[in-house]
């Protein structure tokens, strides 16, 4: 049986000003994540991502660690992993971590965690052109897709909205008004560098792509140019099997197709199940560690 883990953020954030976001479920203290680690090494065979074939049927229990959005908090986390004697699959992306530019998700996150929820929400709809009435626009991207939903209908429709309608406009003007006009200072706060990958290879991870823009590719015009600079980019670091994470989950038959073409062997997804014989390798299934690995 094999259990592959996601996680994103994991950091002590007490004296953040972005406390909102890091109370999320989906993000983890240091200590919180020693403990779940310390739990995993004592329940299950901690394997890679290219271990995966190997092991895959066996009786035995087994967890992939993954580790989406190339944040400098897996840095750290690599040492922890290190001193363990056990292994990562980190994914990144590429324009966050080589261009230093501020993956659209996360100028979202930081802007709720920094604002009113309604407050955005006029603010956004102050901003958006008026050739749609405001109550369509709630009543499209106010409804969230997920099942296990707990967001509230404010947080699903800044999420939705500025991911899927704008182009990044409003949610540029809004993040340089309410966040910060230093890109760059952000990334070197927030996203790992080239240095940093390099270490975590050399000290026996695995690194995969994220996506160049890290943005849901089936709404991407051109998925298989943005694919592509995220492949080529992972293997300037890492010249073993390539993996890599579909963003927020969202692929299709197109996603496949490509991914085969330019010999990517692995691929995560979100559904919540665990990897068994009928799996496809380029549809892997993850739990979110934090939510749904219950001590």
């Amino acid at each position: 049986m094999i259990k592959a883990l996601m996680y994103h953020d994991i950091r002590d954030y007490s004296n953040s000003k972005y406390l909102n976001r890091y109370e999320l479920k989906s993000f983890m203290t240091i200590n919180q994540f020693k403990d779940k680690l310390k739990y995993l090494k004592k329940n299950y065979n901690i394997i890679s991502t290219s271990d995966i074939p190997n092991v895959i049927g066996s009786k035995d229990k087994h967890a992939v660690l993954t580790f989406d959005d190339g944040l400098l908090d897996h840095y750290y986390v690599a040492e922890i992993l290190n001193d363990m004697g056990l292994s990562g699959t980190f994914l990144i992306p590429t324009q966050a971590v080589r261009d230093r530019i501020i993956m659209n998700v996360h100028k979202i996150q930081f802007l709720l965690a920094s604002i009113d929820e309604k407050e955005l929400v006029k603010r956004i709809l102050n901003l958006t052109p008026k050739d749609i009435p405001n109550k369509h626009l709630w009543e499209r991207y106010s409804v969230s897709q997920w099942k296990d939903n707990w967001w509230t209908p404010e947080m699903v429709f800044v999420t939705n909205f500025l991911r899927y309608y704008d182009k990044g406009d409003i949610t540029d003007r809004l993040f340089s008004n309410i966040i910060t006009t230093d890109d760059a200072g952000f990334c070197d706060d927030f996203y790992l560098n080239e240095k940093q990958v390099h270490e975590m290879v050399s000290a026996g991870h695995e690194i995969g792509g994220h996506g160049f823009l890290s943005s849901p590719l089936t709404a991407i015009r051109d998925q298989e140019n943005d694919i592509i600079q995220s492949l080529d980019y992972v293997r300037k670091f890492y010249k073993g099997d390539i993996v890599f994470s579909y963003p927020n989950g969202k692929y299709n038959k197109d996603t496949l197709k490509i991914l085969k073409k330019y010999n990517c062997k692995y691929a995560y997804t979100t559904v919540k199940e665990n990897v068994d014989n009928n799996t496809s390798m380029l549809e892997i299934p993850r739990y979110d560690a934090p939510q749904d690995l219950i001590l």
